[in-house]
């Protein structure tokens, strides 16, 4: 068992290992008064985010007139995605910091709380976590993020204004020499996108640093055990941790689905249309939330042929003696066959070896995958109301019941 001083050490040190907060671009935000010392003040920073972004679209479209336009795509507030990009997708990212990343940190501790580490490698446990607090807090990838903040600015607001069609949105306006930006388009593609993209791609580090930390902890000597009834050798908290990124799931499901709502509704597109789109987004929502567990599959399944190997000896040599003693008769006359312990202690191999034989090579179940899906669907079922009528839908419902 390891050492406990050597555990209360790096427990002492718990908050260095977190994913969500600190960093250059935290600390600025705690300078200018958004964040509040320990309090990650959610709500202050959603409003600023609408305040400097969503705001300032809408002014721009109400005095050019493309609030509510003379079409459905030159009216802003006939706009679902920037609905659901500005009202949900973004503030999601921040509500993210108290959803994810404490659940990430109390995964990463319960490698220690459960004994999962040897005590020879707590000092590699203690260098992994002086690693995460010297990645969070580095400048460089924070000004890397910045560069990519400024190439979307520079080119792929470019690229996607000229490849727009020649007709008019509420951030396009037609020219005579082709498709040019409207005020709120200028405020939207040079401020408003490039917010998103940087937040966006802070998480992503954020999430890559946790990613960097479990690749750490796979290359230790880790106490597993086989037989653990998680069917994961005791790895089984890190698909319910992981759970959590479902919220950027839903984040990137709902700016999606306001977009096709946008088309169905009033493009008549029809819903089936984008069956393929929901599929593979769905694929790629299983993959971001749990396809980075897959680091463990060569320690679960090395821990898995070994404990194969263990049983199927032990069970070897329990079968050949319990096959003596009750069926060649060998027992003692006086021990009686009912009460016995061999026979319970023979199922109870049996059940062990059995479990061993179900474990799986990957940390998470079949419920973590069911649960990713459900949660990346969610924002997809109002399209529902769209194509079908309330009352054929109702109808639907109880035919279902009665």
């Amino acid at each position: 068992m390891p050492s406990g001083n050597s555990i209360n050490t790096i427990l002492a040190r718990e908050s260095e290992l977190q994913f969500e907060i600190g960093g250059p671009v935290y600390r600025l935000m705690q300078r200018i008064g958004l964040i509040k010392r320990d309090d990650p003040c959610i709500g202050r920073r959603i409003v600023c985010f609408l305040l400097i972004t969503w705001v300032p679209l809408l002014l721009l479209s109400l005095i050019e007139g493309r609030a509510l336009g003379p079409t459905p795509r030159e009216s802003f507030l006939l706009d679902f995605a920037a609905y659901a990009r500005f009202f949900i997708a973004i503030p999601l990212l921040f509500v993210a910091e108290v959803v994810v990343g404490p659940r990430l940190r109390t995964a990463g501790l319960h490698f220690l709380h459960a004994n999962l580490v040897r005590p020879e490698d707590i000092p590699a446990v203690d260098a992994a976590i002086t690693r995460v607090r010297r990645r969070r807090e580095a400048l460089l990838p924070e000004l890397v993020i910045f560069g990519i903040m400024l190439f979307a600015i520079r080119y792929l607001n470019i690229e996607t204004i000229s490849g727009v069609t020649a007709t008019a949105t509420w951030n396009t306006i037609e020219l005579k020499g082709g498709i040019g930006l409207t005020l709120a388009g200028i405020w939207y593609y040079f401020v408003a996108v490039p917010i998103v993209v940087f937040f966006f791609f802070r998480w992503i580090w954020r999430l890559i640093i946790w990613a960097l930390f479990l690749r750490d902890m796979s290359r230790l000597n880790l106490n597993l055990v086989a037989t653990h009834p998680d069917r994961a050798a005791g790895l089984g908290f890190l698909g319910n941790a992981h759970i959590s990124l479902g919220i950027f799931a839903f984040a990137f499901s709902s700016a999606l689905s306001g977009t096709v709502a946008f088309q169905v509704y009033f493009e008549a597109v029809p819903i089936d249309t984008f069956k393929v789109l929901y599929a593979v987004f769905l694929i790629l929502s299983e993959l971001f939330c749990l396809g980075p567990l897959l680091i463990f599959t060569p320690l679960l399944a090395r821990t898995r042929r070994e404990g194969l190997r263990k049983y199927s000896i032990l069970a070897n040599t329990y079968n050949r003696a319990f096959e003596q003693k009750w069926v060649a008769g060998q027992a003692p006359q006086d021990e009686p066959l009912l009460g016995s312990g061999d026979i319970q202690s023979l199922a109870d191999l049996g059940n062990s070896f059995g479990m061993i034989r179900d474990m799986k090579v990957f940390p998470f179940s079949n419920q973590n995958i069911i649960q990713i899906a459900v949660i990346a669907s969610l924002p997809g079922l109002p399209l529902i109301f769209l194509v079908m009528p309330m009352g054929e839908l109702l109808s639907l419902l109880a035919g279902a019941f009665l």
